[in-house]
């Protein structure tokens, strides 16, 4: 098996055994030089095996009154975040894209409390704003593409270029998913979820930046979420050193390169 991020050899990692969506062992293996971790089981499932297995998981867990996961907090979150940045010119507002946006959650709060448009699609669930059809998906159109919660359930090399192929040459890529710097041998991580199958690390995200012209990042702990820039570092660096100082705190961590925030 090789890894889908750096093309080098993956090895057996250990084993989960699952209790639902019709899993049981769940073998996951970790590839020998940047640490991304994918389940080989998932990987080996035909592409209507694992549309099934999404469909059971979200029909049971994505619409729940509880909130599992602590979602609409971090949706907010992730709002506010991209709101501060555009104001303070980190990120420009003409044409943003969530693509994989589920409902439309992060839309639906940028329109509501930031009056911001944020164009919204998804291949498995209908949006409830701002709908953008497949075909209207135009590369390199949008200057910011958000990604939320999707990182973590991709299979395939062609699907992580595609969703950064629609970032335009001056754009952001804005990222929310799990990257620890070594992915936890233990069937007991909370991140195993029934439907995540791709586990990055900070070496792994850092070999995608390298690959798609990034220079530096930024990641705010509250949104979880990270914004990749294509810009010169230093300028980058002094636009977040102005949002840090006018709050007081360091509210957007910065790096060249990416961001390894979670050690």
């Amino acid at each position: 098996m090789k890894c889908i991020i750096c093309n080098s050899d993956m090895i057996f990692y250990f084993t989960k055994t699952f209790s639902s969506c019709d899993l049981t062992d769940v073998d996951y293996w970790k590839c020998s030089n940047c640490g991304f971790c994918a389940s080989k089981t998932h990987f080996d499932m035909t592409n209507e095996q694992w549309a099934a297995l999404n469909n059971t998981f979200h029909s049971k867990n994505h619409y729940r009154e509880d909130n599992p996961y602590n979602r609409n907090q971090r949706y907010f979150n992730q709002s506010l975040m991209l709101f501060l940045m555009m104001k303070k010119g980190l990120i420009e507002r003409d044409a943003w894209l969530d693509w994989g946006c589920g409902i439309g959650s992060v839309a639906l709060l940028l329109k509501d409390y930031f009056d911001i448009e944020l164009m919204t699609y998804d291949k498995y669930f209908t949006p409830q704003i701002n709908s953008i059809s497949e075909d209207n998906l135009q590369i390199k159109a949008f200057d910011l593409v958000v990604n939320t919660a999707v990182f973590e359930h991709v299979r395939d090399r062609n699907t992580l270029d595609e969703i950064e192929s629609y970032v335009s040459d001056s754009g952001c890529f804005a990222i929310h998913t799990l990257v620890p710097e070594l992915v936890p041998k233990d069937p007991g991580w909370m991140y195993l979820l029934p439907v995540h199958c791709a586990f990055h690390t900070n070496k792994s995200m850092q070999t995608l930046m390298d690959a798609w012209g990034y220079t530096c990042s930024v990641y705010n702990e509250h949104s979880k979420m990270w914004v990749l820039f294509r810009q010169d570092a230093e300028l980058i660096q002094s636009g977040v050193s102005k949002v840090n100082r006018s709050l007081g705190w360091e509210y957007l961590h910065f790096k060249k390169g990416f961001m390894d925030y979670w050690k």
